[in-house]
């Protein structure tokens, strides 16, 4: 019986320069999909210099030595491809699609963006004024600002997760320079710690000759270091008031330090703990109470931001101005009954099934399993953990994700945040 597990399948081929390339051949169309990872994200921005590595990134696919942007967008959209580059808190991203036969002027023009860009003045000012029409339309945005307020209050300043005023982040902005994007390139960008992912209709040992082809020579930067300690619960309830005109409905945000990160060893029973609480607005425990059968709100969730490092944890419900106080005092009630007693066996049954399926619908295209692939090496997983995934989720019991209730969720020293008209 031949073996079909994503470990058998997948290659994996370390380039001269250290480039990590893992690829996964798949046949049942004639696409291919890419994904991948260099730390280069916000972690990294010089103080003073907030959203330098967004702009740093997204100028990218602007402009290089040997084409224009037009020039090399024209290449991608007169093929239907795609390349992109996005910057997230820790790490700059890398997805692209397009025709199996089109990837190698995908991985050139990947190689020609990552190798030489040129950062030109124009499109870097016409970038900024994008950057601050987006902030600016933000600032009347009740379940933005409350979100911006909940980080400063958990969060030290500088931190990654913490969200500098939005003023604050326009004057910043205003100051950088296409000399600070080149600078900011020129100490991060390398081959050294980045991971390229490559799923579809492909031949591997082609595509290492390829990305030897064109990315074995480049080194770049080193590979960049992330040292960031765990952010401790404060120790008191906090409230806070973001006062908005004319809005009809207030936006509340709970939350907290979660101390939680993917490399946790009880992130999954985590997750699962969320899940039956607040990650669905129709079908979790503050959803059905909240909306359906109080129907003080057409929304609310919880979540948590965990991935290399520690976010926050948080609840957001939006409500009318006169029933912020019971919306809160309900939900408050439903988190502490739910750490109480602990998740029913009947949740339990029903969060694994939705997860494991979530999943092997999300393994059913070449981006997803790109995704997934360059997940699993960004967070040291292993080439298995995609075949282990459904069976430990499936493993998971009662006590553990109790335990994980209690470790991660605690309302008793919470800060709540409301944003709107009072």
């Amino acid at each position: 019986m031949p073996n079909n597990s994503f470990a058998s399948r997948i290659h994996r081929y370390q380039l001269s320069n250290g480039l990590r390339l893992l690829v996964l051949e798949n046949h049942a169309n004639p696409t291919v999909s890419l994904s991948g990872f260099i730390a280069a994200g916000e972690y990294f921005n010089p103080q003073g210099k907030d959203s330098l590595a967004s702009i740093t990134a997204s100028m990218l696919n602007k402009g290089t030595a040997r084409r224009t942007k037009l020039e090399i967008a024209e290449s991608l959209e007169s093929n239907g491809a795609r390349l992109t580059f996005s910057s997230n808190n820790f790490t700059t991203s890398i997805s692209g699609q397009s025709l199996s036969r089109d990837l190698p002027m995908i991985i050139s023009t990947l190689a020609e963006e990552l190798r030489e860009p040129v950062f030109p003045e124009a499109e870097m000012e016409k970038l900024k004024l994008r950057y601050i029409a987006s902030i600016k339309e933000d600032l009347d945005d009740t379940r933005s600002r409350a979100y911006e307020r909940l980080t400063q209050a958990i969060f030290p300043v500088g931190h990654p997760f913490y969200q500098y005023p939005s003023e604050t982040i326009i004057s910043q902005i205003e100051t950088i320079t296409a000399e600070d994007a080149r600078g900011f390139y020129g100490k991060y960008y390398g081959a050294g710690g980045m991971i390229l992912t490559i799923v579809g209709d492909v031949e591997p040992a082609a595509i290492q000759a390829l990305a030897e082809q064109h990315l074995g020579d480049w080194q770049g930067a080193p590979a960049a270091e992330i040292n960031l300690p765990v952010t401790e619960l404060q120790t008191e309830v906090k409230r806070e008031i973001v006062a908005l005109k004319d809005k009809p409905n207030c936006d509340v945000l709970i939350g907290h330090a979660s101390r939680l990160r993917r490399s946790n060893p009880d992130y999954l029973a985590a997750v699962i703990a969320n899940n039956a609480l607040g990650q669905s607005t129709l079908s979790s425990r503050l959803g059905l109470k909240v909306r359906d059968e109080m129907g003080l709100t057409y929304g609310i969730s919880s979540g948590f931001r965990s991935g290399i490092g520690d976010g926050p944890f948080t609840i957001g419900v939006t409500v009318a101005p006169e029933n912020i106080d019971l919306a809160i005092d309900t939900t408050l009630e439903i988190v502490n009954d739910y750490i109480s007693g602990g998740i029913r066996e009947d949740e339990l049954q029903d969060e694994k099934a939705s997860v494991t399926g979530s999943y092997k619908v999300g393994l059913a295209t070449n981006a997803g399993m790109a995704g997934q692939i360059a997940n699993s090496e960004l967070f040291g997983l292993g080439e298995n953990y995609l075949d282990e995934f459904p069976g430990l989720i499936n493993a998971l019991t009662k006590p553990e994700i109790d335990e994980a209730i209690r470790k991660y969720i605690h309302p008793e020293v919470a800060t709540t945040v409301i944003a709107g008209t009072l």
